[in-house]
């Protein structure tokens, strides 16, 4: 292989790169349904067995047919856990649930009927949800810059 070969080669690989960042967009629909799930994950633990069995069966649910619809939007699933710095927005998204988690062990007593939970679920919605489209960011550009 010449030079110019080679130089060809990385050129097809960095144009593949740069479309595949063009294309992996996902819809706010799929970043709120990873936050609903995060909260969802966050109302089994405080409900008693058989409904925490049934949310956490609509969690997988949820979670297959997230796996199914980007295998039929993109040819693939593009999990969160990634090489490079999308690992750190994961770092913070797991900060995030312990926090939520261990907040609503120690604060809550009585998790349906308190406010304080469901403003710990909500928070932890709408974080997971933002930490999910930071994430998507990260992810497209770290693909055009050629380091995922």
């Amino acid at each position: 292989m010449d030079k110019n070969e080679a130089r060809s080669a990385l050129d097809a690989v960095k144009n593949t790169d740069h479309a595949m960042a063009d294309r992996m967009r996902w819809p706010l629909w799929r970043h709120a349904i990873f936050g609903a799930m995060m909260a969802l994950v966050l109302l089994a633990v405080a409900l008693p067995d058989p409904g925490r069995m049934l949310v956490l069966a609509i969690v997988l649910l949820l979670t297959f047919l997230v796996v199914r619809d980007d295998k039929a939007r993109h040819g693939m699933f593009v999990s969160g856990y990634q090489k490079g710095r999308t690992g750190w927005v994961m770092v913070l998204q797991f900060a995030l649930l312990i926090a939520a988690l261990a907040a609503t062990i120690m604060l809550v007593e009585d998790p349906l009927s308190s406010p304080l939970f469901w403003a710990i679920a909500a928070v932890l919605l709408i974080g997971s949800t933002a930490l999910s489209l930071f994430w998507e960011k990260i992810y497209r550009a770290d693909l055009k810059a050629g380091r995922a």
